[in-house]
């Protein structure tokens, strides 16, 4: 029922349809037109910050290959927030590998899993992300039940999201996502891109650290889940307003620590990955509008409103509705290239409580605006009323008494149908009040009409677009499949040409190991047939052996079987103090940890109630006190920004310096292997040349003693007795032959080294022809020699050459 002393728009009726109906008006708004740049500030405050975020943004473009993107340490509730693009050919998986660094088993519960698409459309990623964070909202009470669960031992490794594992990511296409765990200990994640196959575990031990890039994206940070409030209520009848969200001042960002980087400060510039609550209350007399303006560039992303009013009809009522910023709207993003871009986000009554909840979308930009626009601000045109004459005595619906004539909002005023406005109850037969609600009714039905049909065209035009949007998305798929599908039957030719080659290699590699094989086992049989007699005789003393050893071996065995016992017994024993001992210390933790929970609740309620007071206590002074603190903090974020520049700089300069300091070390140390490896090959050159040299003047020398001692046998044949009388003086000698024979001398001469031996026999002993044998003589007496070193060797052989003598 309508209240006489109430003032109603017929825009707060059509609110109330739209919050029935679900339906939303996506209109811009000419914010120049109505002033916005003297909207008021309405700055939130951080109420809390809690949670554990692994932020994996740098390298956000990996290649040329692939390894551990990001890195850290999460105790407790965490998130683990990955947005990278895949630069190298062939298409990789994003793996996250969980290992418990602790002596102890630890449990992983894993609370909520989400992905993107995996699309060379950056703003189609982040977006796709946003809206799936809101669908599936992480359910935070405490008997939340997780996806699942897994026990990781002391000092192993083990895989979540096993859905990644499928899901490749093509050459310049971006995939993002989120994994939301809460852990018992401490665990160390690791974030990595890894070729299609990989087995990922086994990758984490030996996957490279890829180098962060110069955007810095990455690290541990404390603050996953942001809670802010706006202190002030934002009043209808002071205009419009603003809440300002990732500017860096109110919204300061968060910091955090790169622990690939010996735990380096890096700070998330733009809250990636941070789950907000916005709460925004209100206070007045007529409805406004929310808007949502982006001012730092392109955003495409999903938020969710909740509306809780707190007066009226529908009091402690509670209406959600959730709008998407780009793609279904005919936009790719909002805000390119301008800040006075923006989109409607619902209607509302004054004194609603508002509470925003949305992830700042991947690809998008920070900082952003809500604007909360009253009615009469927004559209001036239907900000309307008409006078309705009710006498004095009459009483509203409240029991409360008029005051003559009433102003209802129904229609417009200023044109030349103004008047018509005006009814005098008195010529009706039905009852003011009852006139009046007619009257507001029939007016609030046209507009309702009228908005139906607007909405219907817009439905129609936006189904006809979308149907022309999916026929060229399906043909655009069946284009992308049919190259898939030639370039898989590329791949397939290539992997059969390599799989020809590869059996042909094996089959030759197997032939030459069959010929090595059958080399082998023919020495192998006579190397054990000319053993075999030995091992006999080695078998039957290793049995006597074997006895003597087998008695001992029992005593020794039973020997330590018992002191075995006793180290089991001690060890055991150690163990369960232990135990006893981390037990104790574990309840000893617990009741320090309620203490010091106890301690804390007891500290924020102290902390609330001074707030309280002090917020009463600086209420006047407190607009004054904010545009000295904005010109304060903004001089210090620009002086900090420049500090935080110049320090990554310097960082980034030191890196390049020790990375090219590296880099002519390693050259030059290759450089010094290559000179030493030819000096090297240059003195086995020289040594090789001067072997064969002396190889050459020893058999020039043997030749000449040969030719030599023949002539001096030919000489001593001419002038010595006949071989007959030779006969006659030696007959009762017998006549015995020596083949083959050498001196003593040969005999007990040193054999050659193994390094001696590498020579060719014919450079070491010179070669007797066929048809003449000698007999080497030495004319020394036959004393034991003592072996000679390698060089007196040589040293020997040139001074006291063999004498040879022919054999007849």
């Amino acid at each position: 029922m309508f209240s006489y002393k109430s003032r109603y728009c017929v825009a707060a009726a059509m609110a109330a349809m739209a919050a029935l109906t679900g339906h939303v008006e996506a209109r811009d708004i000419d914010l120049q037109s109505i002033g916005y740049f003297q909207f008021s500030p309405l700055p939130p405050t951080l109420v809390s910050q809690t949670d554990t975020l692994l932020l994996s943004d740098s390298p956000e473009y990996v290649g040329p290959v692939g390894g551990t993107l990001s890195a850290g340490t999460i105790n407790g509730n965490g998130r683990i927030y990955f947005y990278h693009v895949n630069e190298m050919d062939q298409p990789h998986k994003i793996a996250i590998v969980l290992e418990n660094q602790t002596a102890y088993p630890n449990t992983v519960h894993v609370m909520r899993q989400l992905k993107s698409v995996a699309t060379p459309d950056y703003f189609a990623a982040g977006r796709d992300l946003s809206r799936k964070d809101l669908e599936q909202p992480l359910n935070e009470s405490p008997n939340a039940r997780p996806l699942y669960s897994l026990s990781i031992p002391p000092q192993g490794r083990k895989l979540i999201f096993s859905d990644l594992e499928q899901t490749p990511v093509y050459q310049d296409a971006l995939f993002t996502g989120i994994v939301d765990i809460k852990t018992e200990a401490p665990v160390f994640a690791r974030v990595m891109m890894l070729p299609m196959g990989i087995d990922a575990v086994d990758a984490s031990h030996w996957a490279k650290n890829l180098p962060i890039d110069e955007i810095q994206l990455r690290g541990t940070y404390t603050g996953s889940k942001r809670n802010m409030e706006v202190t002030t209520p934002f009043d209808t009848t002071l205009g419009g307003a603003f809440v300002e969200i990732g500017n860096d001042r109110e919204d300061m960002f968060i910091n955090g620590v790169d622990e690939m980087q010996n735990k380096a400060f890096v700070r998330d510039r733009g809250n990636y990955g941070v789950s907000y609550t916005l709460k925004i209350p209100t206070k007045g007399n007529e409805p406004f509008r929310l808007y949502f303006n982006p001012l730092g560039g392109p955003y495409s992303g999903s938020f969710t409103v909740k509306a809780l009013h707190q007066q009226g009809a529908r009091r402690g009522q509670t209406d959600t509705r959730t709008y998407h910023i780009g793609g279904a709207d005919g936009i790719s993003a909002l805000g390119d290239g301008t800040i006075l871009d923006s989109r409607i986000m619902g209607n509302y009554n004054a004194g609603d409580l508002l509470t925003l909840n949305f992830m700042p979308a991947g690809a998008s930009n920070l900082p952003i605006r809500f604007l909360l626009i009253p009615e009469s601000l927004a559209n001036p045109q239907k900000h309307q009323t008409i006078a309705v004459n009710v006498p004095k005595d009459v009483k509203d619906s409240l029991g409360h008494p008029t005051q003559g004539t009433t102003q209802i909002p129904v229609g417009p005023i200023g044109g030349k149908d103004s008047n018509k406005g005006t009814v005098d109850t008195t010529k009706s037969t039905l009852t003011p009040s009852k006139q009046a609600e007619n009257i507001a009714h029939e007016e609030t039905k046209k507009l309702s009409d009228k908005a139906a049909a607007e909405a219907k065209k817009e439905a129609q035009l936006k189904k006809s677009k979308e149907a022309e949007e999916t026929l060229a998305r399906k043909k655009a798929e069946e284009a992308k499949l049919a190259a898939e599908k030639a370039e898989m039957a590329r791949k397939a030719a290539e992997a059969k040409h390599a799989e020809i080659e590869r059996k042909m290699a094996e089959k030759a590699e197997a032939d030459r190991k069959a010929a090595e094989l059958k080399a082998a086992q023919e020495a192998q049989a006579a190397k054990e047939k000319a053993a075999l007699e030995a091992k006999k005789a080695e078998e039957m003393r290793q049995a006597k052996e074997a006895k003597r050893i087998e008695a001992a071996k029992r005593a020794e065995e039973e020997r330590l079987a018992a002191e075995a016992k006793a180290r089991l017994e001690a060890q055991r024993k150690a163990e369960q103090e232990a135990l006893e001992a981390r037990r104790a210390e574990e309840a000893r933790k617990a009741a320090e940890a309620k203490r010091a929970e106890e301690a804390r609740k007891a500290e924020e309620a102290r902390i609330e109630a001074a707030r309280k007071a002090e917020q009463a206590r600086l209420a006047e002074e407190a607009r004054k006190a904010e545009q000295e603190r904005l010109a304060a903090e903004r001089a210090e974020a620009e002086r900090q920004a420049a500090e935080a520049r110049r320090i990554a700089e310097e960082r980034y300069q030191a890196h390049l310096e020790a990375e090219r300091k590296a880099e002519a070390a390693r050259q030059q140390a290759l450089a010094q292997a290559e000179i030493e490896r030819k000096a090297k090959e240059r003195a086995e050159a020289i040594q090789r040349v001067k072997e064969q040299q002396e190889n050459a003047r020893r058999r020039a020398e043997l030749a000449r003693q040969q030719i030599e001692e023949e002539r001096k046998a030919a000489q001593a044949a001419k002038t010595g007795p006949s071989f007959n009388e030779l006969d006659d003086i030696h007959e009762d000698t017998p006549n015995v032959t020596i083949p083959n024979a050498v001196s003593i001398d040969e005999l007990t001469k040193p054999r050659p080294t193994a390094s001696q031996n590498t020579r060719r026999r014919d450079q070491r002993q010179p070669q007797v022809p066929q048809d003449q044998q000698y007999v080497q003589v030495n004319p020394m007496p036959t004393a034991p020699v003592a072996p000679l070193a390698p060089q007196n060797e040589q040293q020997n052989e040139e001074q006291n050459p063999p004498r040879i003598y022919p054999l007849g």
